[in-house]
């Protein structure tokens, strides 16, 4: 399979085997260093010191990067993470390592990394890396973006398309009261959940959905929107193993103003009590490949009890101008 573009390799064939997954997977190292050479950062790659296997090295000037690029069926877990982490703790001071993903990450994988002392990894998505190959930005510009705030928030995800949305708002001065919202959730596969639940209404105002990252950086990605485009911001949570942990985020979110959603439940079993019976059981034969089952459900739920049930998820709906196409 001859390939040099990322989006060429999004969907397998019905032909796809375990060599197609490995192949692909190879395309996207050769396709990064691509990238990287391109831009003139002396990529290097698959390293074996001392018996360590690196997927690859870049520069910046005079600042060095490790990197480590997976594409797997799952999403990234946290261990993988922290064993990438171990690379990069183990070289010279200041060297940071990057981890591309176009498997996303799980939420708990984010979040893990922000236990240890320091911080010396910064993450790219599916999505940031199509917004790269697309243009919309460089790989420097990028890495500048992330970097920045990783050193302000002390956060290693910070999802492109958030920079992006908000820095058109800014640059077209449009007025606070008619910004369109920004929707937070914890990871990749809620942004899609809430994404497939919304296109089910009619809106008047204009709203992204952005990803996290993890369940503890929904506090500073909101945080940082609020300082730096003073946007409308709802958020929607989960709940957090530690309760007092969860309440400081609460509490943080709350004192910046913004519209909570806060569940009981994660989006799968919150959306799944909305599912007829009928239908829930026809959903049990089918796979639920990377979050599919809670996309249907967000297809499939009785929109009016949800609404009536959830007063703080009816009043989000209110204020960005949504109603039912039902």
């Amino acid at each position: 399979m001859e390939t040099t573009r990322i989006k060429d390799l999004l969907e397998p064939p019905e032909s796809a085997n375990n060599l197609w997954y490995q192949q692909r997977g190879r395309h996207f190292e050769r396709i990064l260093n691509d990238m990287l050479s391109k831009e003139e950062m002396a990529p290097r790659t698959s390293m074996r010191p001392s018996g360590e296997e690196i997927d690859g090295s870049f520069s910046i000037d005079h600042s060095f990067y490790l990197l480590e690029a997976k594409w797997h069926a799952k999403t990234i877990p946290a261990s993988a993470l922290y064993s990438f982490k171990g690379k990069v703790d183990g070289k010279l001071i200041g060297t940071i390592g990057v981890f591309f993903s176009m498997s996303d990450y799980s939420t708990d994988a984010v979040d893990a990394l922000l236990s240890g002392k320091e911080l010396n990894l910064i993450l790219f998505g599916r999505q940031d890396l199509l917004l790269i190959e697309s243009g919309e930005i460089t790989m420097r510009d990028a890495i500048y973006v992330k970097l920045r705030y990783a050193a302000d928030y002390g956060q290693p995800f910070y999802p492109l398309e958030v920079y992006f949305s908000n820095e058109k708002q800014t640059n077209h001065n449009i007025q606070t009261q008619n910004k369109p919202w920004s929707i937070l959730v914890e990871s990749e596969a809620d942004a899609r959940i809430i994404d497939t639940l919304f296109k089910r209404f009619h809106t008047n105002t204009n709203f992204d959905v952005f990803p996290a990252g993890g369940q503890l950086a929904v506090a500073q990605l909101a945080e940082h929107l609020v300082k730096t485009y003073a946007a409308n911001i709802g958020v929607f949570i989960t709940p957090i193993s530690d309760p007092d942990v969860q309440q400081k985020v609460i509490n943080k979110l709350e004192d910046l103003g913004l519209d909570l959603v806060v569940l009981n439940c994660d989006l799968e079993s919150w959306l799944g009590k909305y599912v007829s019976v009928e239908v829930y059981n026809a959903m049990m034969m089918l796979s639920d490949y990377n979050g599919k089952m809670a996309r249907r459900y967000a297809r499939s739920a009785d929109l009016d009890k949800l609404i009536s049930d959830n007063p703080s998820f009816s009043e989000l709906l209110t204020k960005i101008g949504a109603q039912s196409k039902a």
